[in-house]
């Protein structure tokens, strides 16, 4: 017993115990399937029958109130109400028949074959209460009330009897109940009695299973508490003593192995502290170094930043100021455009008043001709004055008069087509001067759309300088911000060597409370120290 597996104990306890548990669970389980069971059984049948029973109990009723409407409404000489009674109660019949056909499905399962026997009584009775209230409903139909009268008291006599039926339905339900009961208090006593004889034999197990677990478990791992307590308080120096191969004595073995390993390691600490602040000094030295050079760099990088930032603001005015001159060259232009817009039609009126002043000059053309024409009839008017005598005599004076006034016509006719042959010739040197005054602007406009174009050209370059140098000024301030988070972690970085060196003394002031006998191994720890290696400024 002594070298018994812990385990194997452990396992023949519990599966005592486990033979006990399962054995009154297994009982208690078979008794309530088989109560469950019975009550599966009869719920199932009153869910099956007893609220299709109220169904049809509920479609029995309506159907024979609006039968009753019905043949009320027939009494009265009312079709149409008399049709419309007669559907109602088809559709409780149809329900009739729903619920008769449910029963008929059904009936096959039921545990109980009387049970059977009343549902397929009573579907019949249901076939032959269809059948007559059909029946009772063409009599109606076809105006025969015999028929109907005939079929309705037939149907009473179903009716009585399906009731029967009912009446004998509920009383084997009754009967049922008071079955299921009695079985469900028999399996509960043969429960609690298979319960109550587990019972007294675990009482007779738990002493037997106490003394073999206090021998053979509590005692050695009392005796291994002990020794865990020793290497708490630093005692490395009493050896464990191992009697046995069980979990327990390989548990001490174990014990053993760690107090050994504890010594060693223990060695190997108070050696490493050593080199630990070696090397934790020469990291803060390092870090110091750093520190002061990455000082220096971000110094340099702030001042390099604040010349950016007034480059960026000299590039953003020339900015501003090339466009601003592109919206002074666009005014300039639309301008232009408007001054050749007003020559253009300056051009045009020219052209009209020469073309008017070629019009008055063909009609004066026509006057002269006039003139001229009549002076020559004038002149013939006079020879015909003289051939006449003295009686063409004052004819003559008028003819005279008439070439007079002709050749004064032809003379201002001479001079007016002189005038505006003059201002033709003037108009058309001014529509000349006017055409290339047009022409003239129309090259100012194309020189300052040229020139807006360069404004334009320019005002976009400068705005992409102002982006570029925008955006080196933000990487610039980036660097910064990196070369100070830099400072800062090596700031951190020489906080946590020297944390790590005042750590290090606190573990071997720690550590040294641990007393190691002479025999234990010292290992020496590996070096930390390592050669410093400085970022260039």
């Amino acid at each position: 017993m002594k070298n018994l597996p812990i385990r194997i104990g452990i396992l023949l306890v519990l599966a005592l115990m486990s033979l006990a548990l399962w054995s009154a669970i297994g009982a208690n389980w078979f008794n309530a399937r088989s109560a469950d069971q019975g009550f599966e059984d009869f719920y199932r049948i009153s869910s099956e029958r007893i609220q299709p029973a109220k169904d049809l109990q509920n479609a029995f009723t309506a159907n024979r109130l609006w039968m009753a409407v019905a043949h009320r409404n027939f009494l009265q000489g009312d079709t149409a109400s008399v049709v419309a009674a007669l559907d109602r109660a088809a559709e409780a019949l149809k329900v009739v028949s729903a619920v008769n056909e449910k029963n008929k499905d059904s009936a096959g399962n039921n545990a109980w074959p009387e049970v059977t026997r009343l549902a397929e009584q009573y579907g019949s009775l249901l076939s032959q209460y269809t059948e007559l209230s059909t029946s009772a409903a063409a009599g109606l139909l076809r105006g025969d009330e015999s028929i109907y009268l005939a079929n309705i008291d037939r149907r009473g006599q179903l009716s009585t009897q399906a009731d029967e039926v009912v009446v004998e339905f509920f009383r084997l339900m009754d009967q049922a109940s008071l079955e299921v009961l009695a079985q469900a208090q028999d399996r509960l006593q043969l429960a609690g009695t298979i319960t109550v004889a587990l019972l007294v034999l675990s009482l007779l197990v738990i002493p037997v299973c106490w003394l073999y677990l206090s021998r053979h478990v509590m005692r050695p791992l009392r005796d291994a508490g002990q020794a865990v307590a020793r290497i708490a308080s630093g005692d490395l120096t009493q050896r464990i003593e191992v009697d046995s191969r069980n979990e327990i004595g390989q548990l001490l073995a174990a014990l053993r192995q760690m107090q050994d390993s504890l010594g060693r390691v223990v060695s190997q600490v108070l050696h490493g502290v050593d080199e630990i602040n070696t090397g934790a000094a020469e990291i803060a030295q390092g870090n110091h170094d750093l520190s002061r050079r990455t000082e220096e760099q971000a110094a340099s990088l702030e001042e390099t930043a604040a010349s950016m930032e007034e480059l960026a603001s000299t590039v953003r005015q020339n900015a501003d100021n090339a466009r601003q001159a592109d919206q002074l060259a666009s005014t300039s232009m639309d301008v232009a455009s408007r001054g050749g817009n007003v020559v253009s039609e300056v051009v045009t009126t020219m052209d009209d008043i020469s073309e008017s002043s070629n019009r008055i000059a063909e009609i004066v053309s026509v006057i002269d001709g006039i003139a001229f024409q009549t002076n020559i009839l004038a002149l013939n008017a006079a020879v015909e004055a003289a051939r006449a005598g003295e009686q063409g005599k004052g004819f003559a004076v008028v003819a005279g008069e008439v070439r007079s006034l002709a050749q004064r016509s032809a003379q201002a006719a001479k001079e007016i087509k002189s005038l505006i042959e003059e201002s033709a010739s003037r108009v058309q040197v001014g529509s000349s001067q006017v055409q290339r005054a047009g022409q003239t602007m129309r090259d100012i406009v194309d020189a300052v759309k040229r020139v807006t174009d360069i404004m334009a050209e320019i005002a976009a370059a400068s705005q992409e300088q102002s982006t570029g140098i925008e955006q080196v000024n933000h990487a610039i301030t980036q660097m910064d911000a990196v070369t100070q988070q830099n400072a800062a972690l090596v700031e951190e970085s020489a906080a946590a060597a020297s944390s790590l060196e005042e750590q290090a003394r606190q573990l071997r002031q720690a550590v040294s409370v641990f007393k190691v006998s002479d025999a234990a191994p010292v290992v020496q720890a590996p070096s930390l120290r390592h050669d410093a290696v400085l970022l260039p400024a």
